[in-house]
C-alpha cells in the first residue's frame, strides 16, 4: 500500500440506508449468467437515491463526491441490462421529500405481477425523539420538511408494487428500522431486509456494507462462500454480517417474511480459482497489519483488498505478509444512542475517532 494513499471513506457522519426491493426472486449479472439466477433484468426496476451533500449544512454535513459506490451500483444494473426507462437515480439536489416520494410511487405503480423492484438510498438517518419513527435525510430534510420515513416505504411498497416479494437493504445509522416496519407492516408482499446495522444503532462511515452488496449481487468470486458459482440470499447476508462485524466492530441486520426463500439465488458466481480466495485477513504493509479480504489469488500471490481504502489500493501480497484474523462481534444486543430530535439531527461526530479523513 503507498504511503501516499489516504484511506478514502465518507465521514462517519454518513449513515448511509440502502434499499433493494424485489418483487420476485432477484439475482445480478451479465445477460450470461442471468440465465441460471432467479430474475431477468428485463422485469426490474431499479431506485435509487443518493445523498452526499444538503440543503441545511448546519444540519447535515456533506462527503465526497469521488468514487460514489451509488452510482457505481446504477451501473452496474444497466450493465446487466435493465432498460434505461426502468432505472431512476436521484441524487444530492434532486434528492428532496417531494421528489423522491413522487418517484417513488410512480415507479411502483409501472411494475407488473412478478416485475422485481430494487431501490437504494444513501445519506443521513435519523430519529424521532420518541425513537418512533426513522427517517432517511432528504436533500431539503430540516426543520419544516421531513425526510423519508421508514414506515412510509413499506407501506408505499404495500399499497402500489403489483409484485410479490420486496428486497429491502440498508447501510446507516438506524437502519435496521426497515426490518422492524417490514415485519409490522408487511402482508400482501413479502420482505428480505438486509441492513449494516440494528434499530438503534449507528453505523459505520465507510462503504463497507455497499462494496459487499454490489460484489455479491455482480457474482464476484470472493463472495461466493461455498464455491458452488452461485450466491445466495443467505449467502450474502452472512457475508455483510462478516465484513460488518471485522472491518467495522457492528452487528448487520437480516431478516425474511412470508415467501421470500432465504435460497434466492442472487447471482451466478465468477470462479474460485484458489481455495484462499475470500478469507479476511491481516495484512503487513509498510510496517502496519491491515484489515483486508483476499479477492484473488496466482503463481503464490494474492490480491488483497482493504477494507475502508479504494479499489486503487488493492495490491498483490506474498503469503508470508499475511496473517489469519479473527472475527468477533459485538458484545451485547445493541450500544448506547443519544436521542435524536427530527428536526435538529445532530452530525454523529462520536465515530470521528475512528475514521481518516477523506481528500481530494
Amino acid at each position: 500500500m503507498n504511503s501516499n494513499k489516504i484511506l478514502h471513506c465518507r465521514s462517519a457522519q454518513l449513515c448511509v440506508s440502502l434499499i433493494a426491493l424485489l418483487g420476485g426472486g432477484l439475482s445480478f449479472g451479465s445477460n450470461a449468467i442471468g440465465q441460471t439466477r432467479d430474475w431477468q433484468p428485463q422485469r426490474a426496476w431499479v431506485f435509487v437515491v443518493g445523498a452526499l451533500k444538503w440543503k441545511h449544512r448546519d444540519m447535515f454535513d456533506s462527503f465526497p463526491q469521488k468514487n460514489r459506490r451509488d452510482a457505481q451500483l446504477v451501473e452496474s444494473f444497466r450493465q446487466q441490462g435493465v432498460p434505461d426507462e426502468q432505472v431512476v437515480y436521484l441524487k444530492d439536489a434532486q434528492a428532496t421529500t417531494r421528489q423522491v416520494k413522487t418517484a417513488f410511487t410512480t415507479l411502483l405503480a409501472k411494475a407488473r405481477e412478478g416485475d422485481f423492484l430494487f431501490v437504494y438510498y444513501c445519506g443521513h438517518g435519523y430519529k424521532s425523539e420518541d425513537e418512533r419513527t426513522t427517517w432517511f435525510a432528504t436533500y431539503d430534510a430540516g426543520d419544516d420538511t421531513p425526510g423519508w420515513s421508514t414506515d412510509s416505504i413499506v407501506k408505499d411498497i404495500e399499497k402500489y408494487f403489483k409484485g410479490s416479494r420486496a428486497f429491502l437493504t440498508a447501510d446507516c445509522c438506524y437502519s435496521g428500522s426497515l426490518a422492524q416496519q417490514a415485519r409490522r407492516l408487511g402482508q400482501r408482499v413479502s420482505f428480505a431486509c438486509l441492513t449494516s446495522s440494528s434499530a438503534s444503532e449507528l453505523s459505520t462511515g465507510n462503504w463497507t456494507f455497499t462494496e459487499m452488496l454490489v460484489a455479491g449481487l455482480s457474482g464476484k468470486a470472493f463472495a461466493d462462500l461455498n464455491s458452488d458459482r452461485q450466491i445466495t440470499l443467505s449467502e450474502l447476508a452472512e457475508d455483510v454480517k462478516e465484513d460488518m462485524a471485522f472491518a467495522e466492530e457492528q452487528r448487520s441486520s437480516f431478516t425474511t417474511t412470508g415467501s421470500f426463500a432465504q435460497s434466492t439465488v442472487l447471482a451466478r458466481a465468477e470462479r474460485k480459482v484458489n481455495p484462499e480466495i475470500s478469507k479476511r485477513v491481516e495484512v503487513k504493509s509498510e510496517g502496519k497489519w491491515w484489515k483486508a479480504r483476499v479477492i484473488d489469488a496466482r503463481a503464490g500471490t494474492f490480491h488483497v483488498h482493504y477494507y475502508g481504502f479504494e479499489d486503487s489500493d488493492d495490491e498483490w501480497v506474498r503469503l508470508s505478509q499475511i496473517r489469519e484474523a479473527k472475527i468477533e462481534y459485538p458484545a451485547g444486543a445493541e450500544r448506547n444512542r443519544p436521542v435524536i430530535n427530527p428536526n435538529r439531527p445532530p452530525s454523529d461526530t462520536w465515530r470521528t475517532d475512528r475514521i481518516q479523513p477523506s481528500v481530494p
